[in-house]
């Protein structure tokens, strides 16, 4: 019966199925639905745990059908270390698409790659050959490793072509995951990659710049980010870039300064993985090249990953990041606590209120990293800021203050109860709350505090329901 069903009602169907292959399967089992099905096999391609073998199949039945090749918009591929046995290589077809990907007439380093695609321990090179077959790629994640300099060079150059270049004329999404890099890799790496034109957001995730000599560490305190120009400036395309479980003594001025108009930026820190002793966000550092985009930037999170979860949650130092009152498209802000007032020291006094600091076009903003110390000061800060209506922050709709451990301590017995009942709130934490809650309400400001510890007591008692 399906076999009688209209082309167009049959590609509806099948969007529901799991897997590739499952759709694969489909095609296969009837003539009639091969013409149909086939191409939605290609359109988003998963090779995130294929290994070296399967990719260089792939890369030949590409090869010798083009059609099936312009229909590929994603692809997820590991460019690590895969061993493997069954590598196919068909000189004359490899050697045609080694010309188109690399447009060059040396034989010698024709040569050099014809021997890495012979190579039965790495695919790197494969992941070359495939990109240059996909002229309609629109979204490439990226799993890099220490072995993937084929891949991230040949981006490189294929960016510094610019318009000349056919290849990866569509890509608008790079996704790059660097946790297989011992100590992830730097900003360096993908500076000349966001010179694609087509390219618009940037994923990293472990993107780590710091050295770890004493030598390097020494440098990058000493790094003066006011002044600071980079070489390059507003040279892409890009206009959103997310980095999570990244670092940056010198705050990635290189990689903000690159695009013309950036739009989001959202940073998750974490802690230096090339200098165990840094700990540091240096949350300050990221605010002068973040206003190179005062009159575009809509988004920016600059956070640290710790204050995501209760299992890791730790408080941080202080360090105020600077006035966005200036940034006049700013819509949502999330930023640490200890760096959106000017706290004076541990004594939590502040130099300035949200008066100073909060664009007039915010409609969001997120609070992290709340402790008791903060309660006061933060309460009267807010107080100010709404007394008398919303004229000092007319659009914002929603605020969100996030912390730990706001509850009462239960016992051994109470916290061992399956279900586990909920705490009380603390004495201090419950003022705080009524305080913002009235004073939001007046002015029409959706107010949640969120309590890391509670949420993951109520995730596990849902577990535990079901």
């Amino acid at each position: 019966m399906l076999s009688k069903l209209p082309g167009e009602l049959l590609l509806s169907i099948t969007s529901f199925l799991n897997s590739h292959t499952d759709t694969l399967r489909l095609a296969s089992c009837c003539r009639a639905f091969y013409p149909f099905l086939l191409p939605e096999v290609f359109t988003s391609l998963d090779l995130i745990e294929h290994r070296n073998g399967h990719l260089s199949h792939l890369v030949h039945t590409l090869a010798s059908k083009p059609s099936l090749a312009h229909e590929v918009r994603t692809l997820r591929i590991d460019c690590g270390w895969r061993p493997t046995s069954g590598v196919r290589y068909e000189q004359d077809v490899i050697l045609e698409v080694l010309s188109a990907a690399l447009g060059s007439d040396d034989n010698d380093k024709i040569a050099t790659w014809a021997r890495e695609l012979m190579n039965r321990e790495r695919n790197d090179a494969w992941t070359v050959l495939l990109l240059a077959l996909l002229p309609n790629l629109e979204d490439l994640v990226l799993q890099v490793c220490d072995f993937s300099n084929y891949t991230l060079e040949w981006l490189a150059g294929i960016a510094q072509n610019g318009t000349s270049s056919r290849i990866l004329s569509r890509l608008r999404i790079l996704r790059v995951d660097c946790s297989d890099v011992d100590g992830g890799l730097s900003s360096a790496h993908f500076l000349p990659i966001l010179r694609l034109p087509s390219l618009r957001s940037f994923y990293g995730h472990m993107v780590c710049d710091g050295g770890s000599s004493d030598e390097e560490y020494a440098e990058d305190q000493d790094f003066d980010a006011a002044s600071y120009i980079p070489d390059n400036v507003g040279y892409s395309n890009v206009t959103h870039i997310q980095l999570l479980s990244s670092c940056s003594r010198r705050g990635f001025a290189d990689l903000i300064g690159a695009p013309k108009a950036l739009e989001s930026f959202i940073f998750e820190h974490t802690q230096n993985p090339n200098y165990a002793d840094d700990e540091n966000m240096y949350a300050s550092r990221y605010y002068h090249p973040l206003r190179r985009h005062w009159a575009t930037l809509q988004r920016l999170t600059i956070t640290h990953e710790s204050t995501n979860l209760y299992d890791c949650y730790q408080s941080h130092e202080y360090d105020y990041i600077g006035s966005f009152a200036g940034f006049s498209v700013l819509k949502e802000l999330r930023l640490q606590v200890t760096q959106i007032l000017d706290w004076d020291g541990l004594d939590t006094t502040s130099k300035n209120t949200p008066n100073n600091i909060l664009p007039l076009s915010l409609e969001r903003l997120i609070i992290d990293g709340l402790e008791r110390e903060h309660l006061t000061a933060l309460a009267i800060a807010f107080e100010d800021l709404l007394s008398g209506g919303k004229y000092r922050c007319p659009s914002l709709t929603y605020l969100e203050v996030k912390g730990n451990w706001m509850h009462v301590h239960q016992s051994t017995e109470e916290s061992n109860t399956k279900p586990r009942p909920i705490p009380a709130m603390s004495e201090e934490f419950a003022e705080f709350k009524i305080r913002l809650e009235l004073s939001c309400s007046a002015v029409e400001i959706k107010f949640n505090l969120r309590d890391l510890h509670v949420e993951d007591i109520i995730e596990k008692n849902r577990l535990y329901v079901l």
